[in-house]
C-alpha cells in the first residue's frame, strides 16, 4: 500500500469516476436494503447464537456499505478524485469520517464472521450448545458477549488509524483555487517505522491473515464432520432414516451455508492481506486513503469488499430453508 498519486488527466478521472461511482452507488444501495432485510429476518425468530450473529452481521455489513456509499458518491459523482478539485472543508471531514467508519464496521464484520465460524465449529464438532454463560450469578447471552467483545476490539484496533490523516488547506497546482484535501499528519510522516509499519501489520496480518487462517482450518473440520454425519445417516435403519434425514439435512445445509459465507470472506480478504503483508515486509510507507482512491488494485479490492457485504442475502435464500420461511412470513406470502 505505497503512496499512489493520480497521473491521468482530470477528464479521465471524471469519466472513470462517474462510471465507478455509479456502479458502486447501485451496489451499495442494493446491499444496504438487502442487509436491512437480513437483519429483520434473522432477528425475527433468533433461537440460537448463530442466528443472532447473522442478524448482527446484517447490521455491520449494511453500515460498511453505507459508509462506502458516502465515500464513493462524494468523490466520484458529486466531486472529483483529485486534490485540485474544489473540495470544501465540510466535504473532506465527511469523507474522512466515512473512511474511518468503513474501516471500523468492516473490521467488526470480520470479527463477527470469525465468531460465526468458531461458534458453528463448537456446535458441529463438539456438540457445544450452551447459549447462556453464568458469570457470578449474572446470566449473559453468548451472542451478546461476542458482540460486546467484538465492539471493544474494533474500537481499540481502529484507534491508531485516527492519528493517520488530517484535513489541510490546499491550493491547486493548475488553478488558483484554494480548497481542502487530506494528507498524513506530522506524526505519521515523522514515524514511518514506529507507527506506519506497525499499523500496516496490525491491519494486514493480525486482522486479516490470522483470521483467514483460523477460518480455513475450522471450515475444514466442519466439512469433515458433515461428511461423517452423512455416512452415519446411511447406516441407520430404514424405519428411522426418514425422521433423521428431515432433521439432519437442514442442519447440514445451515452448516455448509455458514462455511460458504466464511470462505467467501476469506477470498475477499486475502488480496488485501497479501498486499499489506508484502508492504510490511518491505517496511514500506503506507497510504491507505490514496491506495483506495487512486489505484486500480484499491478500486478492485473495494468492489470485492462491497460485493461480499451484499452477497449474503443470495447465499441465505439459496441455501437456508428457515430463511426462506421467515422471508415469506415477513411479507405474508
Amino acid at each position: 500500500m505505497k503512496s499512489v498519486t493520480w497521473t491521468g488527466s482530470e477528464d479521465d478521472a471524471l469519466k472513470n469516476g462517474v462510471v465507478y461511482g455509479s456502479v458502486s452507488a447501485v451496489i451499495c444501495t442494493l446491499g444496504v436494503l438487502l442487509n436491512i432485510l437480513n437483519f429483520l429476518i434473522w432477528n425475527r425468530k433468533a433461537t440460537g447464537v448463530s442466528e443472532s450473529l447473522l442478524a448482527a452481521l446484517g447490521v455491520t455489513d449494511g453500515l460498511v456499505l453505507f459508509s462506502y456509499l458516502i465515500f464513493s458518491v462524494y468523490f466520484f459523482i458529486v466531486s472529483a478524485p483529485y486534490a485540485d478539485a474544489p473540495h470544501s472543508e465540510e466535504g473532506m471531514y465527511l469523507v474522512i469520517i466515512s473512511f474511518h467508519a468503513f474501516l471500523a464496521f468492516h473490521m467488526m464484520s470480520n470479527l463477527l464472521t470469525v465468531a460465526l465460524a468458531v461458534v458453528r465449529y463448537c456446535l458441529v464438532c463438539h456438540g457445544y450448545t450452551k447459549s447462556v454463560i453464568d458469570a457470578h450469578g449474572c446470566k449473559i447471552k453468548v451472542e451478546n458477549l461476542i458482540i460486546l467483545l467484538g465492539f471493544l476490539v474494533t474500537v481499540l484496533a481502529t484507534l491508531p488509524f485516527h492519528f493517520y490523516y488530517k484535513i489541510h488547506e490546499h491550493t491547486g497546482n493548475s488553478t488558483n483555487h484554494t480548497g481542502f484535501w487530506i494528507q498524513k499528519t506530522d506524526f505519521a510522516e515523522n514515524h514511518v517505522y514506529e507507527y506506519q509499519v506497525p499499523v500496516l501489520w496490525l491491519y494486514g496480518v493480525v486482522f486479516k491473515i490470522i483470521p483467514c487462517a483460523v477460518i480455513v482450518v475450522l471450515s475444514g473440520f466442519m466439512v469433515k464432520s458433515v461428511r461423517k454425519a452423512k455416512k452415519r445417516k446411511h447406516r441407520i435403519s430404514t424405519v428411522d432414516r426418514f425422521a433423521v434425514k428431515r432433521i439432519s439435512s437442514e442442519y447440514n445445509r445451515i452448516t455448509l451455508m455458514l462455511v460458504v459465507i466464511v470462505m467467501i470472506y476469506v477470498l475477499s480478504e486475502v488480496p488485501v492481506a497479501i498486499s499489506a503483508f508484502i508492504s510490511g515486509l518491505h517496511r514500506a510507507e503506507s497510504h491507505f486513503f490514496y491506495f483506495l482512491l487512486f489505484s486500480t488494485a484499491g478500486a478492485i479490492m473495494d468492489i470485492i469488499t462491497v460485493l461480499n457485504a451484499t452477497a449474503n442475502f443470495f447465499i441465505y435464500i439459496s441455501m437456508c430453508k428457515k430463511y426462506r420461511q421467515n422471508l415469506r412470513e415477513l411479507f405474508k406470502l
